[in-house]
């Protein structure tokens, strides 16, 4: 089975991410893939998939508004279905849907659409595209939760083709390192006896970094004492050039609250894992329900005590109290109690921290993904010749 991959971002996002994880698991026995970039972005992703020994294919063009490059995009990906005999078209996400999906019904292939976020189907919201893409469709629709896949079927009433297929890990590269976590608390001169607190991810309002500051300003966290000393690192920037200003509202934030000599800012870092492992605590604190979760994927892999929002994924990913803590989305005193709590409570973190990561073994294996995503792509191939 010959896969056409089609991504519109270079930068690397959690959809990118979840991606490039699948194409380095991928049983190549089962699914050959070939991989079209729409070039939107400064980032370096096609780089990386032609590492893997990947064919990439670079259609760079304007945007899906310019009606003429938009044709000629479609026509290009069109003409590459047929040259790589392609069995099945994979749109990684909304926009490249925009182009793959008319592509692959010329070409006469199945479509695939996986589905990493949010689908809205209100206009009056600035969600045109998202109009454009419920009336594309797809042949199959792959959701990366159940979260995911119940706003799917609501949308696309009646679709017999909804499947989840989860995002894969690398349990190696995201795994426990004691060893790098103290090296990266001794770089950041973060003392041996202080409580460290972690949020990663990109920089955005609804991915609640500003919620993870206020509850660091609580006062029962401000404390000095020495075994209740805490630092706080929020790790990540701006991505895809959104919201750029929030990096600076959360350091005057910090600054207002009298935090800032406590809060790292770090930025984009390539080092997550060994930042990861410096944390006791690492927090999603996402204000809106998180369509899945790879930070705390991650982090449970890392064997992290974990403190995720409780809407959408991060509640199909953490058993409150077994495997993680689960705090409501957007309430920062709920939040500074938890992690006042791990603060306090070693033997809870690290009991905590080892459920994570054999939860995540069990669940998160990236081959395992992979395994379901070759099944549901020649499911899809099969169907679509029944239809003839």
């Amino acid at each position: 089975m010959r896969v056409l991959f089609v991504e519109s971002q270079t930068e690397l996002g959690g959809a990118q991410v979840a991606l490039l994880t699948m194409l380095e698991s991928l049983d190549r026995t089962r699914a050959a893939p070939v991989y079209a970039s729409l070039g939107f972005g400064q980032g370096d992703l096609p780089d990386r998939v032609e590492a893997l020994g990947i064919r990439v294919y670079r259609m760079p063009g304007g945007r899906f508004r310019n009606l003429a490059s938009t044709a000629a995009r479609i026509s290009a990906l069109r003409k590459l279905i047929h040259k790589e005999a392609i069995d099945v078209v994979l749109s990684n996400s909304g926009h490249p849907l925009l182009y793959a999906r008319p592509a692959a019904f010329w070409a006469g292939r199945p479509c695939v659409w996986w589905v990493h976020g949010p689908v809205h189907e209100d206009p009056l919201r600035g969600e045109l595209i998202s109009v454009v893409q419920k009336l594309l469709g797809a042949d199959a629709l792959f959701a990366n939760s159940e979260y995911t896949a119940g706003i799917l079927r609501q949308l696309f009433a009646g679709h017999p083709a909804v499947r989840v297929v989860r995002h894969g890990i690398d349990l190696e590269r995201h795994a426990p390192a004691p060893a790098q976590g103290m090296a990266a608390r001794a770089a950041l001169g973060i003392l041996p006896g202080e409580r460290v607190a972690g949020i990663f991810g990109r920089l955005q309002p609804w991915k609640g970094q500003h919620v993870f500051l206020q509850a660091a300003a609580v006062p029962k966290l401000r404390e000095t004492k020495r075994e209740l000393a805490a630092r706080f690192l929020v790790v990540g920037g701006s991505v895809f050039g959104l919201d750029r200003g929030y990096a600076e509202e959360l350091r005057r934030q910090a600054a207002d609250a009298g935090i800032a000599e406590r809060v790292l800012f770090l930025g984009q870092r390539s080092d997550t894992n060994a930042l990861m492992n410096a944390c006791d605590v690492v927090v999603h604190a996402s204000v809106e329900p998180e369509p899945w979760g790879l930070v705390l994927a991650e982090a449970m892999a890392a064997g992290r005590a974990v403190i995720g929002a409780a809407a959408g994924g991060p509640l199909e990913m953490i058993a409150d109290g077994r495997t993680g803590m689960l705090t409501p989305p957007g309430d920062a005193a709920a939040l500074a109690d938890a992690m006042e709590s791990l603060f306090r409570h070693p033997e809870r973190r690290r009991a905590l921290g080892e459920a994570a990561r054999k939860h995540a073994e069990q669940h998160f294996e990236r081959r395992r993904a992979a395994a379901v995503l070759c099944a549901e792509l020649q499911r899809a191939c099969d169907a679509h010749a029944a239809r003839g």
